[in-house]
């Protein structure tokens, strides 16, 4: 029987489960494993081809970057105060990530894997000024001007102790050597500096649809962790994990749903989201919501948030 070794903590890793892709419908098939340590599910082996599985109509290079709004001195003054003060009490989603670290306009961040670079954008035009944007894959540096950059390298090509905030927005799942990729990101960090990490995380919904859950995402996505695999990631690394957010929503159910009937997520012309209020009347919809807020409660939900501080003792 085919092993490997776990991504994160080393435990041998035998095949347990086979993946199909249905974001597109290509319903290849992928083993994977799941770690008796630390219960981490990972692929048991990375596709030679896997630039098939990110098309040019994948979703982050479809996103289409703000533009950038220069605001005039007084405004620029009156939204940096609002944030240095840590007023970051806001409706939208970019800064909601950023509120449990009180993040100030001053900060320098980074945006890990951050294709476009749609989130720096937004950074900036709500009042953060020195961001910048990395993504190796990119196929070369954007300049989005005001010194909004997403540059083309590698971690490993970036300064040591630059950065106050690093921001991994569903970008670890991803990442094949996850532990050389934290270890990378503590170099890069400040002392007192934060590092954010969205991803998916076995939890409910996982228990429920196994094989035909959404978050799965096969073969993009390599490792998927539990809380434990984390807080081993987070040890190994040099990071302390300070707090959690659960922010699962209804798309854990709505997704795999579609999969168990056998539907793609995304439509086999246009290559958009699959619509749906085709399959799911409104009153669905706001269960599978409702649902998600209880999950999140409970902190079973099948995404996280997690706040890192480097360890410096």
């Amino acid at each position: 029987m085919e092993s490997i070794k776990c991504r994160i903590c080393e435990t041998t890793v035998s095949a347990d489960y086979v993946l199909k892709e249905m974001m597109f419908g290509f319903r290849d098939t992928f083993d994977y494993g799941k770690c008796s340590n630390c219960g981490c599910i990972q692929i048991m082996k990375v596709p030679h081809n896997i630039d098939k599985y990110y098309p040019p109509y994948y979703v982050s290079f479809l996103q289409a970057t703000p533009l950038l709004k220069r605001l005039p001195f007084f405004k620029r003054l009156f939204k940096n105060r609002r944030i240095q003060k840590k007023y970051i009490k806001s409706s939208d989603e970019t800064l909601k990530y950023l509120e449990p670290i009180q993040a100030k306009a001053t900060d320098k961040i980074l945006d890990i894997g951050c294709g476009k670079g749609m989130l720096i954008c937004k950074l900036f035009n709500l009042g953060f000024e020195n961001v910048t944007g990395v993504d190796k894959f990119i196929s070369d540096q954007i300049d989005h001007g005001f010194g909004v950059k997403v540059l083309k390298k590698d971690l490993s090509e970036l300064k040591s102790n630059k950065y106050n905030i690093l921001i991994m927005h569903h970008v670890l799942e991803h990442l094949d050597e996850q532990v050389k990729e934290l270890i990378e990101c503590h170099r890069l960090l400040k002392n007192e500096g934060k590092l954010v990490i969205s991803i998916p995380l076995l939890g409910e919904a996982w228990d429920i649809y196994k094989e035909n859950w959404v978050q799965a995402d096969a073969p993009r996505h390599f490792a998927l962790h539990t809380l434990k695999s984390m807080e081993l990631l987070a040890q190994k690394t040099g990071f302390n994990i300070n707090k959690t957010l659960f922010d699962s929503t209804a798309f854990q159910f709505l997704g795999s749903e579609l999969y168990i009937n056998d539907i793609p997520l995304t439509l086999p012309t246009t290559h958009e989201w699959y619509p749906f209020s085709h399959k799911f009347s409104q009153e669905q919809i706001l269960d599978y919501t409702k649902e998600a807020e209880n999950l999140n409660s409970k902190q079973i939900g099948d995404t996280a948030t997690f706040y890192l501080s480097k360890n410096n003792n």
